[in-house]
């Protein structure tokens, strides 16, 4: 189960960031439109209880964190999923749970979505259906000046921090050692980390080389570290990432239609202007699932 957002363009050079997210995180959102005929759509038994339960939590910023108050779940992300429920006229209840648990809620109806910063795989489309919200692709954040020369393509014999459950963890990191040891080259020594933000810390701390993890949360880390650290104009394997729904819910079909529409109307756009993170934007948002059911 990954967590991948934001992209960047390698052969263009460009970031996943446009500008850069706000220095005050308040717990401010920017506001969807309510649609009478989108809301139509919302299945009777969520619009009987007045809103969507969305498992999320904290630990992924720009797209999850907490604002400066400490206690209101703020991003990216988060902004959509409040604007949806906006033109849905549906309160979001957050619930606070652990990614690597978030799929199990959905499975046993705990929840009526999630919005973990999903990469869309057929492994995971195995398990839970999507909503598309995002593009995203994967970098390294190492310190500045890169002294010791790590890129995608030459992190043999150093120290890469990775989070636990994660395809940088479970899928990148064997191929990327093995091409290494294929070579005859020294092992990638990874270590893996609880969440991401134990990955980031092990970087800062000097206890890793470098720290694997989308392109958005690295340049935004980048970005808050007084010059101290830089991420890699490199970008693996981007992908399509999105809101995650019990296989077959019938909430799919309004909430697509609720990113549609703020997409259309600019408030897409807004939120991910005001978190820096617009490159990644998507031009219409589309249910996936499981096509060998």
């Amino acid at each position: 189960m990954a967590l991948l957002s934001a992209c960047a363009d390698d052969s263009a050079g460009s970031s996943a960031t446009s500008g850069s997210a706000p220095d005050a995180i308040t717990a401010e959102s920017i506001p969807g439109t309510f649609d009478e005929s989108i809301a139509a759509l919302v299945p009777s038994d969520v619009a009987d209880a007045g809103k969507i339960t969305v498992a999320a939590g904290p630990g992924y910023p720009p797209f999850y964190l907490l604002a400066d108050d400490q206690k209101t779940l703020v991003g990216a992300d988060i902004e959509e999923v409040r604007a949806i429920g906006d033109v849905l006229g549906l309160e979001i209840s957050f619930q606070d749970i652990k990614f690597d648990a978030m799929i199990p809620a959905l499975q046993t109806n705990r929840v009526d979505m999630a919005a973990g910063g999903f990469s869309i795989t057929q492994e995971r489309l195995k398990a839970v259906d999507f909503v598309s919200n995002f593009s995203g692709g994967t970098s390294l954040i190492v310190p500045a000046g890169n002294p010791k020369n790590i890129g995608l393509d030459s992190m043999c014999g150093n120290k890469i921090a990775v989070q636990k459950g994660t395809v940088y963890a479970d899928n990148y990191m064997p191929v990327f050692t093995k091409a290494c040891t294929d070579a005859g080259q020294k092992a990638i020594d990874v270590a893996v980390f609880p969440t991401q933000a134990d990955a980031a810390l092990a970087l800062t701390s000097g206890r890793a080389d470098a720290n694997m993890s989308d392109y958005g949360p690295l340049a935004y880390q980048a970005q808050r570290s007084a010059g101290q650290f830089e991420v890699l104009k490199e970008n693996y394997d981007p992908s399509t990432w999105g809101f995650a729904f019990p296989q077959g819910s019938d909430l799919e079909k309004a909430v697509t239609a609720a990113m549609n529409q703020i997409i259309t109307d600019g408030t897409y756009g807004k939120i991910l202007d005001k978190w820096g993170v617009s490159d990644g934007a998507i031009t219409e948002s589309e249910v996936h699932t499981d096509e060998a059911k």
